[in-house]
């Protein structure tokens, strides 16, 4: 207590030991008690009883004594009446009428109310009153949570801080009942006018009340009589109670709540100083800006420690509890919320938010100043030479602090860090989140400020995000689904301009008994939910879209505030409103002109999202430590939906991490086992795949049929045939992704994808990713997220090392001490020269192919794209020598993107090369040792023969192998053949003119429709020059001509290889490919229809060598 109260007169001390000697008894009792509540219940029913029985002894006390005195009446009156009666009988009429009489004087005497009685009615009644209300408050005190006010700084435990990998303050963590930062602060620390400030506002009879202010109460009362309007009456311990012990239901306007701080304020001003108490105060009071405290607070506004602050500020700070958040002095906004860039009050333009000043708490802050004075706290002078500051010029908003960042990144690292303290150290959730959030635990992150302010400042533009597409929509404007299901509504018509509900005649009924019932599968949605042990059933909006400004939003639906007891369900699901509702809270439903609504006062909507949305995540390959995170854009708020750790559908940049990747390294394996890879298939085209999966093996894109349908379906129109392993990822060519697929098998294929840390495949169930559309195509159950995809991706540049994703370094308590090392998780999941191989593959994906637009200058990027089905996903997942990074752009519903993978490409770039601008150009690692680089043709995967290099589309080039599985055969798919001259196609004896020309021949029957039919040579004759069809076959088509044009022999013929005449001389191939890995250029779209190839047979036509021999081999001879 303070020295002021200690000196009060002999008769409040008087009352106040009284006070403390029933409080003292009551703690012992409870203390000692050994019976429970029942027990002390069944005492007070026992006194009860026993009062009961007194009052009837005295009942039957009072009835005998009244029964004598009428007895004493009786025998006068029969006297009087025997001295002054005649001697005859009286009449029995005037008995009768006497009698009467005497009734009614009886029954009047009934009726007459009696003052004392009723008075004595009354005591016992408000007598009973105060015995119920004192059982009521005896059994809530019994029933609260034990409190201990000598350790109350145990409950204002410091928040956690965060820091980043530079050690910078990037986030601090607040208590569990709210968010924000607080540092405590001793009461000697506090500036005098702080404390001053505080209590001449907030309380200014704080130092002489003894934990409630009455006369504040008893104005309360005569407000809420005369205004109806209840002013504030809680003193600041009060306040202090509430923020310490009642933080889960302070909002309750319940009698619990009310007895209970009551009782908490009675026991801190028993045990605690007033300098304690307001110290404590200080130090947990909500000041809004993300702040709790005074100290947090002074260096929110005004980047000075709480003792700095000078008069002005110290008031400033006094007027924000009332309102915090209504209050602050600062707010953030995004600069596309911002009308005019150029107002006076923006104090600073962040990267991703304006500060801008709030001058609502202007008139608080001067009637602060007004009391101060009042109470002799400041002088007159002191008073006007604060007023006549700007408080505006004092603030200093510093986005360093970590507010300028989102919360995505903290709120990770907060689940993680939980995570560790249960498994590595045993602790429970519970006490896990109590130290984090009160332990001021310093938490040592990854998060490296400078990359993710410049991802959140590039989340921040419009201008990097595609619009969204196509839209479908009904009368209503409602968005639809292909099959007509509603999507999202439309604001405009799903609400009231006011915000209310109008329910439409089909949606309700009006029940005789004066209930509602709302049908279900309308617009409302039901949902029964379970919190805190109480079961309660929802009545949800649906979401919502709009449009502002030509900027797409979706609104997460809503809820009525509707009390859980008006609720119910009935048997067909329809919820049924309680006529009691319709008394008690008679401004939810309303009838108006329009019809039933649902008042907006009631109806809470989630946050409006610009569409579409996005994520990204940046890792470090080497030991996945985690350098930024955005879950999403233009949000603000703690524990939002993180869209970097939620799965979406990856489209085609899956294929580098479950097919290709793991078709290189079972190569490796097969190599390292001394195998060799079977490929078979019904069309024979896996011929060219060679021995294993190399970068050279050839596949042909061409149309593939699965279960009796032709599928899948490339990105582009029709299909471009030959295509080696490397340009197939190039061009991202989905038949070909398919065809490795089928070869590879869906084992290998998982098991690469969970040693590479992805977590989200479904293996089992109607709905499962073990086929080609999910692992070949990315169409997959769940997905994959952005974080999980940079971890994966980050192997391909740390030679086949696999570094789980890592948010922190250490955690320390509040004294240095280290709790948690967390050491970087690497795995060898890939053979280094597979790896090696992949990386370059993915290198000329952006040099030479659809990936081009994520290339900048300064550093050599890699990566894949990734499109969905109606472009609803697109990503590119990359990577620089230094950084590997995944990027998702999508709409949160199923609506379709105004544009792909290239968007995803050049927001990646945009952000990656800002990221790496102050870095040196990097190199990746070298070639391992088990690579080499032969020179080999495209064509057909092997060495160049001496036809190779003729091919006027240039198919000889380097590539590279892991050792054991580079080509040891030529070229045998580039020939000669003799044509008809006038026709095209393969020249019969009775041809007049031919020539010899070059071409290609595929060791299976090939399919008109592919674009590079122009370059394969015809397999049947001509038509006009044919002597005998049934030995010279020719097309089907029907066609005279074949497109076929070939390439002219040289006049002197290349030397050719005797033993292998068909293939040409072959190389030994030791040539150094391009370190970008251009591509041979395969994917020549050239048209033309098809030019009649069907089988024929070799009949000696003239398509022989010198020696006779056929140079068209026998697997075009139909056998």
């Amino acid at each position: 207590m303070s020295d002021e109260f200690n000196k009060k007169d002999g008769p409040n001390e008087d009352k106040l030991r009284k006070i403390d000697e029933f409080f003292n008894q009551f703690e012992e009792r409870e203390n000692n008690r050994s019976s429970n509540i029942e027990e002390f219940l069944s005492k007070f029913n026992e006194m009860e009883r026993q009062e009961q029985a007194d009052k009837v002894e005295l009942e039957s006390r009072r009835q005998t004594r009244m029964d004598r005195l009428n007895e004493k009446k009786s025998k006068k009156k029969d006297f009087s009446l025997a001295r002054k009666a005649p001697a005859s009988p009286p009449d029995e009429e005037t008995d009768m009428k006497n009698n009467t009489d005497e009734t009614n004087k009886k029954k009047k005497r009934r009726h007459r109310l009696n003052p004392k009685r009723f008075l004595i009615f009354l005591f016992s009644l408000g007598l009973i009153g105060c015995i119920i209300m004192g059982i009521l408050t005896a059994t809530i005190i019994a029933d609260s949570p034990k409190i201990n006010p000598n350790n109350i700084y145990s409950l204002l435990s410091e928040s956690s801080t965060l820091y980043d990998d530079q050690g910078q303050v990037i986030d601090n963590l607040a208590s569990f009942s709210a968010e924000g930062t607080r540092t405590n602060v001793e009461y000697d620390d506090l500036p005098q006018d702080l404390v001053d400030a505080f209590v001449s506002l907030e309380d200014k009879t704080f130092w002489k009340h003894h934990g409630f202010n009455f006369v504040r109460i008893l104005g309360a009362v005569k407000d809420s009589l005369t205004t109806h309007k209840i002013s504030g009456t809680s003193t600041i311990t009060q306040q202090l109670a509430r923020n310490l012990y009642l933080s889960e239901t302070k909002s309750d306007r319940t009698l619990t709540r009310k007895i209970r701080e009551a009782y908490y304020t009675i026991l801190l001003e028993k045990h605690l100083t007033k300098e304690e108490i307001l110290e404590a105060y200080l130090n947990t009071i909500y000041l809004g800006y993300n702040s709790y405290g005074v100290q947090a607070a002074a260096e929110a506004y005004f980047g000075k420690d709480v003792s700095d602050l000078d008069l002005l500020e110290c008031a400033s700070l006094a007027t924000l509890p009332q309102a915090p958040d209504s209050y602050a002095l600062i707010k953030k906004i995004y600069p596309e919320n911002i009308a005019n860039p150029n107002d006076k009050d923006i104090l600073l333009k962040g990267d991703v938010f304006y500060y801008v000043y709030n001058n609502i708490s202007d008139n608080r802050r001067e009637l602060c100043l007004k009391f101060m004075e009042e109470q002799g706290k400041i002088s007159s002078a002191e008073h006007s030479a604060a007023l006549e500051e700007n408080i505006k010029d004092h603030l200093k908003p510093n986005p360093t602090r970590g507010s300028d960042l989102s919360s995505y990144f903290a709120d990770y690292v907060v689940e993680q860090v939980i995570t560790a303290l249960v498994e590595e150290q045993g602790k429970s959730e519970k006490d896990a989140n109590q130290m984090i959030y009160t332990g001021g635990l310093q938490i040592y992150t990854t998060m490296n400020s400078d990359m993710q302010r410049i991802a959140e400042t590039e989340f921040s533009k419009n201008s990097n995000f595609p619009k969204v597409a196509n839209l479908k929509k009904d009368g209503s404007g409602n968005i639809v689904s292909d099959s007509g299901s509603i999507l999202l509504y439309n604001y405009s018509n799903y609400l009231e301009s006011d915000g209310s509900f109008l329910l439409k005649s089909g949606e309700y009924k009006k029940n005789t008994d004066g209930s509602l019932t709302l049908y279900k599968g309308k617009r409302l949605q039901f949902s029964r939910v379970e919190y805190q042990g109480t079961s309660d059933i929802n009545l949800e909006y649906k979401n919502m879209y709009t449009l502002d400004d030509g900027v797409f939003y979706r609104i997460d639906g809503g809820v009525a505030s509707i009390p859980a007891q008006y609720k119910t369900k009935d048997a067909e699901g329809n919820l049924v409103i309680s006529s009691t509702l319709f008394k008690e809270m008679p401004k939810v439903f309303q009838d108006t002109s329009k019809g039933l609504i649902i008042s907006s006062d009631y109806n809470t909507l989630g946050q409006k999202v610009v569409q579409p949305q996005s994520a990204m995540v940046i890792s470090d390959p080497t030991d996945g430590s985690i350098k930024a995170m955005v879950g999403g854009r233009n949000i603000t708020g703690r524990m939002l939906f993180n869209r970097a750790i939620k799965p979406r559908q990856p489209g085609s940049s899956i294929k580098p991490i479950a097919v290709y990747g793991p078709a290189l390294q079972a190569s490796a394996d097969a190599v390292a086992s001394g195998t060799t890879l079977k490929f078979s298939d019904s069309a024979g085209i896996s011929k060219l795949f060679g021995n294993y999966f190399t970068a050279a093996s050839v596949i042909d894109d061409s149309p593939l049929t699965i279960q009796g349908k032709q599928w899948p379906k490339n990105w582009y129109s029709g299909y471009r045939g030959l295509n080696t392993f490397r340009t197939s990822v190039e061009q991202s060519i989905n038949v070909n992704a398919v065809r490795v697929f089928q070869q590879l098998g869906v084992q290998k294929s998982v098991t690469f994808l969970k040693k590479a840390g992805i977590t989200t495949i479904e293996e089992a169930g109607a709905a499962n990713d073990m086929n080609a559309a999910a692992l070949a195509l990315g169409g997959m159950t769940k997905g994959i997220s952005p974080l999980e995809m940079s971890a994966a991706y980050g192997t391909f540049v740390n030679d086949g090392k696999y570094s789980a994703p890592m948010a922190f370094t250490k955690v320390t308590n509040n004294r240095g001490e280290v709790l948690i090392e967390n050491a970087p998780k690497t795995t060898q999941i890939m053979d280094a020269g597979a790896a090696f191989i992949m990386r370059d593959i993915l290198r000329s994906v952006v040099t030479k192919g659809i990936g081009s637009p994520a290339g900048f200058s300064g550093q050599p990027v890699a990566g894949k794209t990734g499109t969905t089905t109606d472009n609803y996903d697109a990503w590119f997942v990359g990577f620089t020598p230094q950084y590997s990074a995944a990027v998702w752009i999508g709409n949160d519903v199923n609506i379709e993107l105004s544009q792909g993978s290239t968007a995803a490409a050049k927001l990646w770039s945009n952000i990656m090369s800002k990221v790496t601008a102050s870095l040196p150009t990097g190199s990746y690692h070298a070639k391992p040792s088990n690579v080499i680089s032969v020179t080999i043709d495209t064509i057909s995967g092997k060495l160049p023969s001496a036809l190779s290099s003729l091919d006027p589309r240039g198919t000889v080039r380097g590539e590279y192998f892991i050792k054991g599985t580079e080509p040891t055969s030529s070229d045998n798919v580039h020939t000669y053949v003799t044509v008809c001259a006038d026709t095209g196609y393969l020249a019969t004896p009775s041809c007049p003119s031919t020539r010899k020309v070059l071409g290609v021949q595929r060791p299976y029957s090939i399919n008109p429709v592919v674009k590079d039919i122009v370059y394969e040579v015809p397999h049947t004759y001509c038509g006009i020059h044919n002597p005998d069809p049934s030995k010279y076959p020719i097309s089907s088509s029907g066609q005279l001509n074949s497109n076929f044009n070939g390439v002219q022999a040289p006049s002197e013929e290349p030397n050719t290889n005797e033993e292998e005449p068909n293939n040409g001389s072959g190389t030994d191939g030791t040539t150094t490919p391009p370190t970008n890995g251009n591509s041979n250029g395969n994917n020549n779209s050239n048209g033309g229809n098809g030019n009649g190839n069907g089988n024929g047979n070799n009949s000696g036509n003239g398509n022989t060598d010198e020696n006779g021999n056929s140079t068209i081999p026998d697997w075009l001879i139909p056998h």
